[in-house]
């Protein structure tokens, strides 16, 4: 598998330096940087950018759209995504017009992605399918990388079945693989048994949660919470709340005794980074009780345009400063030298002058001084609600 891997990297680096020369004009170009800029990245990233390109270029009849699909397949295999594997390089053969060892090496993917043991899609019959599909098409073409991997595929896959694997590891490699449908349904059909095992019962939660069934997800993780007080449980009971106030700010309060909770239980359990982690989600729920977080953005936004004022004042800034040396020498020889006091409307020009120097480099206004004092004081008083909330929620774990 590792030269197979080695063959599709190097196919990849020949194809690069192609595209870059692509100048027949300027959407093509674009399109081209698009492609050479997803396919530069790895792992999750690379998958992402590639799905936003074949979104933003559906054309399959575009040599670089399939070639986007093309990595976008071998991405999902090496990230181990094997159901994604399989459902897109299905979808890329059926676009045509491959070259031959693109073609061939989708086969093996495909092949590959049914055969792997520990993956959910895992079908002895369907990989044995595909392999012999990827060796027949590669001594037809001639493609012997992927002829001498095809085989080899083949001669695994003819040998003893795998052993079974558990429910547990099954609706594991189902939440994995991110299909949680699968997983709920898989879960649903087990028996009361394997459904009372904590491991596949947070398993299905867990994969609840993730398909956005959150009153369901609800009432698992508050059975889970109720048996075993755990960090994880807590902190997606509060997760699950913090969604729903969206539309009902009254569960807001929830949202935040659940992190608060899950902070003190992960600090039990050693866990110092999840512990942060809630803490801070607790906080940033309570300043949206208060529309604090709206306040903060807002005055945030006004610094920005005041700092964006100062860099536009700099000419006017120096000017004042010019006229205020200007003005200073002359004090200093009509009132200084002379032993003189200056009159009091000089002094005053003085100050005003020193006034809107300082305003102007400052580019905050006197009320945008006032509101942050403000802001300052609406987040100690929320700080303080905060610590007495956390003592409420450690009286009710009892610790």
């Amino acid at each position: 598998m590792k030269k197979f891997i080695y063959v599709i990297l190097i196919t990849l680096l020949m194809v690069l330096p192609c595209l870059a020369k692509q100048t027949d004009a300027d959407k093509e170009v674009a399109r081209t940087q698009e492609f050479i800029a997803a396919t530069m990245k790895k792992g999750a990233e690379k998958i992402s950018a590639l799905n936003a390109y074949v979104k933003k270029f559906p054309e399959s009849s575009s040599r670089w759209t399939r070639l986007a699909y093309y990595n976008l397949v071998v991405e999902y295999f090496q990230t181990k995504k094997y159901a994604q594997a399989a459902k897109f390089g299905e979808k890329t053969l059926k676009m045509g017009s491959l070259s031959e060892g693109e073609e061939g090496r989708l086969l093996l993917v495909v092949a590959n992605s049914y055969g792997v043991k520990s993956a959910s899609i895992f079908n002895k019959d369907k990989a044995l399918e595909w392999a012999k599909k990827a060796v027949s098409f590669a001594q037809a073409k001639n493609v012997k990388d992927v002829l001498a991997e095809a085989k080899k595929l083949k001669k695994q896959l003819s040998g003893p079945p795998p052993k079974k694997i558990s429910p547990e590891q099954k609706i594991k490699m189902h939440y994995a693989d991110e299909e949680f449908s699968a997983a709920i349904s898989y879960y649903k059909g087990l028996g009361a048994a394997d459904k009372n095992n904590p491991e596949i019962h947070k398993t299905y939660a867990n994969a609840l949660f993730k398909a956005n069934k959150l009153d369901s997800a609800l009432n698992e993780f508050k059975t889970l919470y109720s048996k075993d007080k755990k960090g994880i449980f807590a902190i997606r009971l509060a997760d699950i709340y913090a969604k729903k106030s969206r539309r009902n700010k009254k569960l807001i309060d929830l949202a935040v005794d659940y992190y608060l909770e899950a902070s003190l239980l992960y600090s039990k359990e050693g866990n110092s980074s999840n512990q942060k982690v809630a803490y801070q989600k607790a906080e940033y729920q309570l300043f949206e009780k208060y529309g604090f977080n709206a306040k903060i953005k807002k005055y945030n936004e006004t610094l920005k345009k005041s700092r964006s004022s100062v860099q536009k004042n700099e000419s006017e800034i120096r000017r004042l400063k010019r006229e205020l040396r200007k003005h200073k020498r002359r004090l200093y020889r009509e009132y200084d030298a002379q032993d003189l006091e200056a009159p009091s409307y000089e002094r005053d020009k003085t100050r005003k002058l020193q006034q809107k120097i300082r305003a102007l480099e400052s580019g905050v206004s006197p009320q945008s001084t006032d509101a942050g004092a403000k802001l300052e004081e609406e987040r100690k008083r929320i700080k303080k609600e905060l610590d007495e909330l956390k003592a409420k929620a450690k009286k009710r774990l009892g610790l």
